[in-house]
């Protein structure tokens, strides 16, 4: 088994961030200290050498990485994200640097990751998706900038671009009720280690809600579960067979929403003609004709890419150590599987007169 950062650290009794600022010939580390770690990954066989190069190629290369998850669950994603990298790799190359995608799991150890950040001698590094503050801060401590990007978890300790989610939630929520819903159900999932992201969308639902007095019970809240489509179609079925049932379902994002449209048609439903569907994301390619037509809150990531790179290029050239986020908002984009309750009482009113 390949030696690891961690294997040394254990062995002369420091911290991994320690070991990799003696490798890297970086910080103030003792003489003691920093003999004691290299005849440590001496003992164990650790590529001293090899490393050195690549601390060298760090301080001459102008590359940058983009972590980039590849769990399956994560796949949907891709149409999304992608707009986003190709404006970082553009922006940065224009002023000399190489972007290189850097696949990860979320199973990947830090030091792991942190071997693939070195082997491609990366002078800085965007994270897309992604929240581990273990490995965020032995690069900061490093000196290797770390900018995240679509992961409001950590704005609060690392540079981050974010969507605007709770903004995104509170004016879906304002198109359905303006539209005349008056009963709302949510739809949610879970998105592995994006919690704010889950908040921030529901709170601004509620948030909308709230000031239209509009009620809402947990009884409107339903929840899919990845590996059991047989029990969410019972949950949706009893929601729609509710003595006052829904008239419009918000969902956590399009690719949930996907489903939702999937275990309607087998209820024997249609949308927007029994029942109205609104979701986040935008991140289904809707350009495919298997693709339901979907109304979603639109995040432009090409936008995104812009403002992560500026705001990593001003980390690099100005050493920009005061932690910033910037939010992007989000727009509504209208493929007709909203239906207007208001047009639909007039036109009622209208034939009954």
């Amino acid at each position: 088994m390949k030696p690891t950062l961690k294997d040394i650290a254990n062995m002369a009794g420091v911290s991994v961030p320690t070991v990799s600022m003696v490798i890297h010939g970086k910080g103030r580390i003792t003489p003691e200290t920093r003999q004691r770690v290299l005849e440590c990954a001496a003992e164990i066989g650790y590529p001293i050498h090899k490393l050195r190069q690549q601390s060298q190629k760090l301080r001459e290369n102008s590359t940058v990485a983009i972590l980039f998850n590849i769990d399956p669950e994560w796949a949907f994603i891709w149409v999304f994200i992608r707009p986003l990298i190709q404006e970082i790799e553009q922006n940065m190359r224009e002023v000399g640097y190489s972007a290189v995608i850097v696949p990860i799991t979320n199973k990947m150890g830090d030091d792991k990751i942190m071997d693939k950040i070195i082997d491609i001698g990366a002078k800085a590094v965007f994270a897309m998706h992604f929240g581990k503050p273990s490995l965020f801060m032995t690069l900061e401590q490093n000196n290797i900038p770390v900018v995240l990007v679509m992961n409001n978890d950590l704005q609060d300790k690392f540079h981050s671009i974010c969507a605007d989610d709770f903004q995104g939630g509170y004016e879906a929520t304002r198109y359905l009720i303006d539209l005349g819903h008056r009963r709302l159900a949510y739809v949610d999932t879970e998105r592995i280690n994006l919690p704010r992201l889950l908040h921030d969308r529901h709170f601004g639902f509620r948030k909308a809600l709230a000031e239209h007095d509009i009620p809402f019970s947990q009884k409107l809240n339903i929840h899919y579960h990845a590996n059991d489509e047989d029990r969410f179609h019972a949950d949706l079925k009893a929601l729609l067979v509710m003595e006052n049932p829904p008239t419009a379902l918000f969902c956590l994002d399009d690719e949930l929403a996907a489903h939702v449209v999937f275990q309607l048609q087998r209820l024997g439903k249609s949308v927007p003609t029994d029942i109205s569907l609104m979701a986040h994301g935008d991140v289904l390619d809707y350009e495919m004709a298997y693709v339901p037509q979907i109304t979603t809150m639109r995040v432009n990531t090409a936008q995104m890419g812009k403002a992560a790179t500026s705001m990593m290029l001003a980390r690099i050239t100005e050493g920009d150590d005061d932690v910033m986020v910037v939010k992007v908002r989000q727009h509504i984009v209208d493929r007709g599987s909203c239906i207007s309750l208001v047009e639909t009482l007039t036109s009622s009113r209208s034939e009954c007169s």
